[in-house]
């Protein structure tokens, strides 16, 4: 940080500004917590995360917020601030407990100190019989959504299991004789303790390498996690805020500045999640005490990844094999991390006068779905939802129950992609999301641009080279940002109006969620009819909005028309109670696989009641049980369409619905997904039916653009509309209302065109203008008076462009790695281009990343144009698919930025009659230039984790197009 400078620090945040960005999300990284390579060149007992110098840091950032008009989110602690600097004794930090065993022979006796004694504070002591152990690898016996793990599985016999801890003395002693008359392996005797975890989320300067001096307090000696599971731990965040930050102004600037308080996916790494008071609101929750029931827990309830290995599991001789009680207390745990979230999100708003957001839940042995409503804006992330629609989806369903406006992503983080992301990769991530319900994009990540220790060109590099993206302005790609921020911008803007609209909601409960997100329901069919869905938990049901009108659920949200319960899901009590009332308010429910009957609770007389109670729903009119097969089939059988009805075989077009009722539009984003296709392949078409009537309109979220929709069927509730999308291409469908429309509707339109009908417009209130293009036979058009028109065609074919020279502008590292202020070293070598093909094909630019410009010239109009019409002749250049980003301009004219999935534009306005120049920029990702000196690179004197990366295809790939065009009028009134 001494190399940190406020100059820099502020010119970062106005570069963000120009290239599209609303505001930075500020955090302070610390290495996540990791020591550095060699030595760190900083004294951290000065530097450290929440000092008056980190102070004076986030102030200088939130200024310049305030400069440049910008809102800023910001980390409630160091990494992923899930931690403030504290009195490592302050009981708001983290909590775990430890386990201590010995075996004692069948009939023998126990006679001494208790195992563990004095290493923390005695929670319980609990004994059993061992009846069988294995050697195990599977899933079972664990609950639903647990990983498989191989351990040695202990079986301890449930009758035999005592809570004994009344009978240690205050010495740590025990006398205790065990029964010979039992059959098993042997007894075991359990001591778990309470300690505190002293985890810590920036380490302390004497742990550090380097010039460091010893902290005089706890504000100079790094972070410490906290509590995750009270009130408490949030206090002990929200108190060092108040004390130590908020202090001198940096209150009031922040609110003004301020948009979200923000905690990252919780990475805490105990034996057991736990806190002090556990015991007691288990008790409280469940009515029966969990001591007994301890050793239990000691696997599968910490961190998927970073853990304390446990080699043993404990399980019990029930039917459940004990999971009953796991479940129990993960539901405890859950309703307690409620309260922490709680009291951030409270504080925030009433501190501060802004909003909180965190990533709830996922990794961690709780019900995710029960605590997404209760922060402002719940956050998910591309990297750990493996950017799978249906994961998404199990995350925005109980936010949009819950009617929060905001769901975010921290978005692009990609394995081993470090300096290679293209951005119209990136924009696969944003249409993936928009697709599953997210709607606020927040970009993986912007370090600080200048020089800083031990580290070399391009710039500082998270996870060490790990993870894509080091955005920012040593990047080639910089100065054409605004493209697709400003798309992902209206796109956002677009999905934050209103309230969405889904088909379906899946019941869905999981006690646990490790591990990254996927698929629950993993069938095509449902996508490929259309229908939309998201997933809720019964944990959601008592949300005000979750209740039936009409027969639709949830009315003034999602709407849903039918919920889908399949015969492995898990029920609670209160949850199936609800689905009783829900049911016989006419909702419509579907038991797919036949009707569930696993009760994840220990409550013997609730199994029998949630079995009772399901089978009595099973008579109503409104209850189906169908096949696992043909969901979608069955559902359509029962009279329930989706929104947005198609029928395509291939499982890649999606919709995303959201209703303004404000302003009384329906909005529909139509999205092409072509995951695993190479670039350019995928296209699709397809008819869409959707459930909506109005003027349509198409809006363009690349140019921000809306047209009226001229080629389409209507009936008196529904309107189709026929699409053509290159592979992963996306499109934005609005039915303006009569009385809102923003221009006035044609009294015809049509309802189906020929292929060689490139573009339509209104040419007037009561005229179409037709872009007709070449084509074998005459184009044709069907209005929607039912009369039909043939149209002359033109003689002028597309043609591809040749001959270009290209002038490659090579960004080269300075030759001190360490001056990352240096931008970059750039030369231009000039390349003679007969055909357009890859830089890996062109001598010199193997190993060159930088900024290619394209030039060629086309003679106008075309000689294949024969046609006496007297028709105006105008053209569309194609670039087709783009690897990263192109700008062009005809003849010195710019272009409006183009959808890189299929680059087109039409260019009539700019053509002039003889010689037309087009000129096209391009740029690239680093890593090629980063390939031969990738062993030389640092971040904070460590290497790159990842091998060196293959090399990248660059520059314009397939060919340039000009696609001639006739522009033919047709009245219509």
């Amino acid at each position: 940080m001494p190399q940190l400078t406020q100059e820099q620090a502020t010119q970062d945040v106005a570069a963000a500004k120009a290239a599209g960005a609303g505001g930075v999300e500020v955090l302070g990284y610390y290495l996540y917590n990791s020591a550095p390579g060699n030595f760190a060149p900083t004294n951290w007992e000065v530097y450290g995360w929440g000092t008056p110098a980190w102070k004076q840091v986030f102030d200088v950032v939130a200024q310049a917020h305030k400069d440049n008009g910008m809102i800023m989110d910001f980390a409630m602690g160091p990494n992923q601030g899930q931690g403030v600097p504290a009195d490592p004794d302050n009981d708001g930090l983290m909590w775990d407990i430890n386990a201590y065993n010995v075996s004692i022979p069948i009939g023998d006796s126990f006679n001494g100190t208790i195992p563990g004694w004095g290493n923390g504070v005695l929670q319980a002591v609990v004994t059993g019989l061992v009846t069988s152990e294995v050697n195990a690898s599977g899933v079972a016996p664990s609950l639903p959504n647990d990983l498989a793990a191989n351990r040695l599985q202990k079986t301890l016999a449930n009758s035999t299991l005592q809570d004994i801890t009344n009978m240690v003395e205050a010495d740590g002693s025990l006398s205790i004789q065990f029964p010979a008359d039992k059959e098993g392996i042997e007894y075991n005797l359990f001591a778990i303790y309470l300690v505190r975890e002293q985890e810590r989320t920036a380490a302390d300067p004497v742990t550090l390498k380097g010039p460091q001096t010893p902290a005089q307090d706890f504000v100079h000696n790094g972070s410490w996690t906290v509590d995750h599971f009270s009130v408490l731990g949030a206090q002990t965040v929200t108190n060092f805020w108040e004390n130590c930050l908020l202090v001198n102004g940096t209150k009031e600037l922040l609110m003004e500045v301020g948009n979200y308080g923000w905690e990252d996916s919780v990475e805490i790494n105990p034996y057991v999640y736990w806190t002090r008071d556990l015991p007691e609101a288990f008790s409280t929750k469940f009515g029966y005490s969990i001591n007994k029931w301890l050793p239990l827990l000691f696997h599968q309830n910490q961190r998927w990844f970073g853990a304390p290995s446990e080699p043993i599991w404990w399980i019990t001789d029930e039917p459940d094999a004990g999971n009953s009680h796991i479940a129990d207390y993960r539901a405890t745990l859950t309703d307690l991390y409620g309260e922490y979230l709680g009291a951030l999100n409270s504080w925030a708003e009433q501190y501060l006068d802004v909003q909180y957001s965190a990533q709830i839940s996922y990794n961690l042995a709780m019900d995710m779905q029960q605590n997404i409503p209760v922060v402002d804006a719940p956050e998910c992330e591309s990297l750990d939802f493996s950017d799978d629609i249906d994961a998404y989806r199990q995350y925005t369903g109980p936010a949009h129950l819950a009617g929060k406006r905001i769901v975010s992503s921290e978005c692009g983080a990609v394995s081993n992609e470090a300096f290679q992301q293209t951005l119209t990769e990136l924009m696969w991530h944003v249409k993936r999301s928009i697709a599953g319900g997210i709607n606020q994009f927040v970009f993986h990540g912007y370090p600080y641009s200048g020089n800083y220790g031990n580290t070399t060109w391009p710039s500082f590099a998270t996870f060490n080279y790990s993870y894509s993206e080091m955005h920012g302005r040593h990047q080639p790609a910089w100065d054409y940002y605004s493209d697709p921020l400003n798309f992902t911008a209206r796109l956002s803007y677009i999905f934050q109006s209103g309230v969405p609209k889904i088909d379906l909601a899946f019941y869905q409960y999981f006690t646990t969620y490790p591990g990254h997100r996927g698929s629950n329901y993993m069938l095509p069919d449902l996508a490929n009819f259309g229908y939309t869905y998201e997933y809720i938990s019964p944990n959601n049901f008592n949300l005000p909005e979750a209740y039936v009108q009409n027969g639709v659920l949830a009315p003034n949200y999602q709407a849903f028309k039918a919920m889908i319960i399949r015969a492995n899901d898990s029920l609670t009590v209160e949850g199936t109670t609800k689905l009783a009332a829900f049911a016989n308010a006419g909702f419509p429910i579907i038991f797919s696989g036949g009707p569930p009957s696993y009760l994840a609770n220990f409550n013997q007389s609730g199994a029998a009641y949630v079995n009772q109670t399901i089978q009595s729903l099973i008579n109503l009119p409104n209850v189906h049980v169908v096949p696992y097969e043909g969901l979608a089939q069955s559902i359509a059988s029962i009279g329930i369409s989706p929104r947005a009805k198609y029928n395509v075989t291939n499982d890649q077009l999606y919709t995303s619905w959201r209703h303004d009722d404000e302003n009384d539009i329906d909005y529909i984003f139509v999205y092409n997904d072509a995951a695993g296709n190479s670039l350019g392949q995928g296209s699709t078409t397809a008819t869409i039916e959707f459930e909506s009537v109005g003027i349509p309109y198409e809006y363009d979220a690349w140019t921000g653009e809306q047209s009226q929709l001229l080629n389409y069927t209507q009936t008196s509730n529904t309107t189709s509309v026929y699409f053509h999308l290159a592979g992963n291409q996306s499109t934005i469908v609005a039915f303006h209302k009569l009385m809102n429309a923003t221009s006035t509707q044609l009294s015809q339109h049509l309802e189906s065109a020929s292929p060689h009908i490139l573009g339509i417009s209104s040419n007037s209130s009561s005229g179409l203008a037709l872009k007709i293009g070449s084509g074998s036979g005459l184009p044709s058009i069907l209005l929607s008076n039912g009369s039909i028109q043939s149209l002359p065609s033109t003689s002028a074919s597309p043609f591809t462009l040749h001959n270009w020279i290209l002038l490659a502008e090579h960004w080269e590292p300075p030759t001190n790695l360490s001056d990352i202020s240096t931008i970059a070293i750039k030369t231009n070598t000039t390349h003679l281009l007969p055909d357009l093909v890859s830089w890996q094909s062109i001598p010199g630019l193997q190993n060159v990343s930088g900024r290619g410009y394209y030039s060629t010239t086309f003679t106008w109009p075309p000689e294949s144009n024969n046609s006496n019409s007297s028709s105006p002749l105008g053209a569309l250049i194609d670039f087709g698919p783009v690897i990263h980003t192109v700008r062009a301009s005809i003849n010195g004219y710019a272009l409006q930025p183009p959808d890189t999935t299929h680059a087109t534009a039409d260019i009539s306005s700019y053509l002039v009659e003889g010689t037309n120049e087009l000129q096209a920029i391009v740029s690239t990702t680093l890593v090629n230039v980063l390939r031969p000196i990738w062993g030389q690179l640092r971040t904070s004197g460590v290497a790159p984790a990842v091998g060196v990366p293959g090399p990248q295809e660059y520059g314009l790939v397939g060919e340039v197009t000009v696609v001639p065009y006739e522009t033919v009028i047709v009245e219509v009134s």
